[in-house]
Order: C-alpha cells, then structure tokens, then sequence
C-alpha cells in the first residue's frame, strides 16, 4: 500500500473492541475507597490514541487472516486491558521520574496529588492488571507481561543512572528504549495472536507455522515500538507543547542521551562541552538554547532516518501472516509512527 489511512480508519476495523475496553475499564479500575474515585478517573484522561491495545487487536485478527472475520474472543479483549493497565502505570511512574506536569493536555498524578501518591497510584494500577491477567485461563499473558514489566524497569533504571553520561553511546540507547518502551509493544502483538488462535494456527500449538507468525507479530512490534520512541525523543526536542499536549523539555532537564543528542555529540569535540551547559537548565530555558545554539534540525532529521529505517523493518517483518484487512492496517499503522504530531 502506498497511501495511509487515518488513523481514525484503521481503528475502526476494531472500534466493537476498543469500545468495549474503554467501558469495561471504567469498572475494572474502581477503587475501593471513594478518596481515590477521583485519582481514577483522572488517569482515565491519559489514554490517548490506545495504540497498544489496537495492537493486540489487529494481531489478533491479522494472525489468522481474512477468511476467520473479525470476531475477537474475551480472552484477547482482556489481554488488551492489561496492556492498556500496564502502559497507563508506566505514564503515571514515567511523569515522577521527568517531574513532568503536563500529560494530554491535563495535569499529572504527581502535579495533582503530590508524588507518593502518583507512586502508590502507578502500583494500585499495575496490580490491577496483574490481578485481571491471572484470571485467563491460560497463564501465558501473565508470564509473559510479567518478565515485561521486569525489562521495562530494567531499561528504565539504565537510562535513570545514565543521566548526563556523554559516553553514551548508540547500541545501548536503542538497547534502553528496546527495553522501557518497545517490549510492550512486542508483547501486546505477540499476545494479540496467541490468545487469539495464532498459537494453534499453522499445524497446532508450539508447531513451526504457529510460531513463526507469532515471531514475526513480536519483531514487528518491538520495530514500531522502537521507531515510536525515537519519534517521541523527538518531539521532546522540537515539538509544539500545544500540540503534543505534554511537557516537552524534560529529556534536557532530566540529562536524558537521546538520539538526536547523540547526533550533536557526533559533530566534533566540542560539542559535549556546548551541551553540557544546556542539560539540565529548566525545560522551557534548554529548550531554547538548543533550538537556537544547535543544529537541531540536522539532529532530528537524523534520528527521524533512522525511525523510518525501523518502520521498514516492522513492517516487512509482516509477511509471515496471512494476506487480509487486519495485516494491511499494521502496516499502515506503522506509517502513522513516524508522521504523527502527538
């Protein structure tokens, strides 16, 4: 295909499902004591665009092909709360590390409510999904999440005692954002079609054909996912607060080595001592010295490459699957990553 659709089409092969999730989510998060009835409906605003369990959607559907429908069993719906659960605890966890105050357009937990209770409401969360991900039957999401989450934080920890180190280099940026944001990703497309029917397509449950699909779903979403977070480096760096709806700046404050970065760092010697006078300024006076002291253009153009050479990989990464609508949206899908604005 050579046009993308808007986002809002594609996500329409799946809107029964995505409807479904947001209500039943609304009762799935409901606290036990009214005090935090507000904290949860506030962190309800966070979802955005729900790429995640659109994810597992269109997985689900793409692994067994055109001639099975789009009929999703409950097991995949609840795989794709999960995911949805657990990526709305790693934003209210991510906005306390960046001291973020802004996230679509509303204040932050930590801006809210102070910064032990976003902590404390981040965990509420993540045992949540837990505690729904051990319902299914089969406990494969469970495992499977649960060593997520483990790499998740992993990354996250790295990049924490990272912070200002200028021999950063690219191998272990990409190996960082692999970890923190792109094995969500994978594991959201890979349970997509597992729980689906995809382990048991192509001869039966652990057979060549069946795993080869369920591969070839989890190297695509690791790809994406990995593509998404450099486009979202970006944006800290040269993107509309308007617009993106969210802090920007906080990647310079916090003395986060992000691509573009890296890029600068390239251009000559001294060019880390130029930087290091700007990271860790506050957001909005590092913003304004990098756009007007540096070559930030040539830096995120750079990075944008590379995000685009990632989205070529996701999406070739898709012909094991059967032809059909579902396969052709995760392939448009992985074009919208690289043009969006927010």
């Amino acid at each position: 295909m050579t046009e993308t659709l808007p986002f809002q089409d594609l996500a329409g092969l799946v809107r029964p499902q995505l409807d479904r999730l947001n209500r039943e989510l609304v009762q799935d998060l409901a606290p036990g004591h009214r005090e935090m009835l507000p904290l949860v409906e506030h962190v309800g605003g966070f979802r955005g665009k729900q790429l995640r369990p659109l994810l597992t959607f269109l997985s689900g559907m793409a692994v067994r092909g055109a001639s099975h429908g789009g009929v999703l069993g409950d097991d995949v719906v609840t795989v794709a709360k999960v995911v949805e659960l657990l990526h709305t605890a790693t934003l209210v966890h991510d906005d306390v590390l960046d001291s973020a105050s802004v996230r679509r357009r509303i204040p932050t937990v930590n801006q809210m409510a102070g910064v032990e209770v976003a902590v404390l409401l981040g965990d509420y969360i993540y045992a949540k999904a837990f505690h729904m991900a051990v319902q299914l039957h089969d406990p494969a999401a469970a495992r499977w999440l649960a060593e997520t989450v483990r790499v998740i934080c992993q990354g996250e920890i790295t990049q924490v005692l990272h912070r200002f180190d200028f021999g950063w280099t690219e191998a272990r940026y990409f190996q960082v954002i692999a970890e923190k944001t792109a094995s969500l990703y994978a594991a959201a497309c890979r349970l997509g079609g597992h729980y689906s029917g995809g382990s048991q397509n192509g001869g039966g449950a652990g057979t060549g054909g069946s795993e080869v699909r369920l591969r070839a779903l989890e190297e695509y979403g690791l790809e994406l996912g990995i593509a998404f977070q450099i486009v979202d480096d970006c944006l800290d760096l040269d993107g509309d607060e308007r617009v993106v709806g969210k802090s920007l700046g906080t990647d310079l404050s916090k003395g986060k080595i992000t691509l573009p970065l890296l890029y600068l760092l390239q251009r000559g010697p001294g060019e880390a001592e130029r930087l290091r006078a700007v990271l860790g300024r506050p957001e909005h006076e590092a913003l304004r010295r990098l756009r007007s002291e540096f070559a930030l253009e040539h830096a995120v153009a750079y990075a944008m490459d590379e995000a685009r050479r990632r989205i070529a990989k996701a999406q070739a990464s898709l012909s094991p699957l059967p032809p059909g609508p579902a396969r052709d949206a995760l392939h448009q899908l992985a074009g919208y990553v690289v043009t969006r604005r927010l």
